[in-house]
């Protein structure tokens, strides 16, 4: 599958001449490899990798010694800098500092107030916010998943079912309850107020599971058997796209999906035909994918990439250390990005600065929102523990 954010090839000298010409003057050269041009999505996403994250402010094609490069100017923190990256290697050759941006803050946010609860089952493997209770959030656990709600005078365990599958490995909040996936292969859903059985439906899957999301009526689950869509209402397979090991798989919107390959390739598929529309190579190893206002957020090797379809990356969240991110919240302007065994680290969404690390080491993260309206962190840790935190 080829990037389809690419450009052309070009040529950089003129044949008679061996100049370098403008850019609207190259044109293709027999098909050369050697003249294959980066698109300039990557370029950008060259740029921030090399500078340890950032966010875009522009790019243009400029010139210099016969060979094209891309100018990708980017803001990180208060400082706005200018990278050089060759368009035919993606080598970056340069990053000059043009000054000071804006005013950023550099420090942790302060935690106002800390609350704690211990689940009666120890191993914590995901957590994720209800879609119809903004108070309640669903935990992942080593016997199935447990339920816990922010309230005045702390957390409180609401339900803990033990769904007889194992370790629960990864989960999705959907209208009514939440959709899983377990070690052994399989999904389910469970209601909120069950009628009748504790599982609304169970679906054995063709291949081990990795990441599981949700749109609309539909459940989306990245495998190695591709990317299995199942039917909200009985879990059964609708279809399965790809057909190849999928490491993530989010909905962009209904219809559209997102998958990544364990090579970082992500695609743009529709869901009714299973036609890719947009292709392009990352190049970092994917954990988890979700979306957000027709953008792609990627949290993997290097840290939190924010991607727009049609273009690439526009903003890479990301560490002194560079640490991969496993997972990752949006508070009040603010991102917060989760390494397991590493500190919580907050970042500026604006300006991608890392303001610091704050002293918690929690292994992946979400957000919900307290009695008075206020928006917490809820911190989960692997010995079950879950920390809510106001900022």
């Amino acid at each position: 599958m080829r990037d389809t954010s690419d450009g052309a090839r070009h040529e950089a000298t003129d044949a008679g001449h061996g100049r370098w010409e403008p850019p609207w003057r190259w044109g293709r050269r027999n098909n050369d490899p050697e003249y294959a041009w980066l698109g300039a999505g990557r370029a950008v996403d060259a740029a921030l990798r090399e500078s340890g994250g950032g966010r875009v402010a522009g790019v243009r094609v400029a010139g210099g010694q016969g060979r094209p490069f891309y100018a990708v100017q980017f803001i990180r923190g208060d400082w706005l800098c200018t990278a050089s990256v060759d368009a035919l290697t993606g080598d970056v050759a340069s990053i000059v500092h043009d000054g000071d941006a804006a005013p950023a803050r550099m420090s942790p946010p302060v935690v106002t107030d800390r609350r704690r609860l211990t689940l009666p089952h120890r191993v914590i493997g995901d957590i994720q916010a209800s879609v119809d209770d903004p108070s309640l959030a669903y935990v992942a656990t080593d016997a199935g998943v447990s339920t816990v709600r922010m309230e005045h005078d702390g957390l409180r365990l609401v339900a803990e079912r033990v769904t007889g599958f194992g370790s629960t490995r990864q989960i999705a909040a959907v209208p009514g309850g939440v959709a899983g996936i377990t070690g052994d292969g399989r999904a389910f859903m469970l209601h909120d107020r069950p009628v009748t059985g504790l599982h609304a439906w169970v679906t054995r899957l063709p291949a081990s599971p990795y990441t599981i999301a949700s749109a609309a009526q539909r459940v989306l689950i990245a495998s190695d058997a591709g990317a299995v869509e199942l039917d909200l209402a009985d879990g059964r397979v609708v279809r399965i796209l790809d057909g190849t090991p999928v490491r993530a798989a989010t909905y962009l919107r209904p219809g559209k999906a997102v998958l990544a390959t364990h090579s970082g390739w992500l695609s743009v598929v529709n869901t009714v035909d299973g036609t890719p529309e947009w292709c392009y190579e990352q190049g970092e190893y994917p954990d988890r994918m979700w979306s957000a206002h027709d953008r792609i957020l990627l949290a993997g090797e290097g840290g939190l990439k924010e991607v727009v379809p049609g273009e690439g990356v526009v903003c890479r969240w990301s560490t002194p250390l560079r640490d991969a991110v496993a997972s990752a919240a949006s508070v009040c302007g603010q991102v917060f990005t989760c390494t397991p065994g590493a500190p919580l680290a907050a970042h500026s969404y604006a300006t991608a600065a890392h303001d610091g690390p704050l002293d918690t080491h929690p292994d992946v993260i979400t957000t919900v929102r307290t009695p008075g309206g206020r928006s917490a962190l809820l911190a989960a840790y692997r010995d079950g523990t879950i920390e809510a935190l106001e900022l």
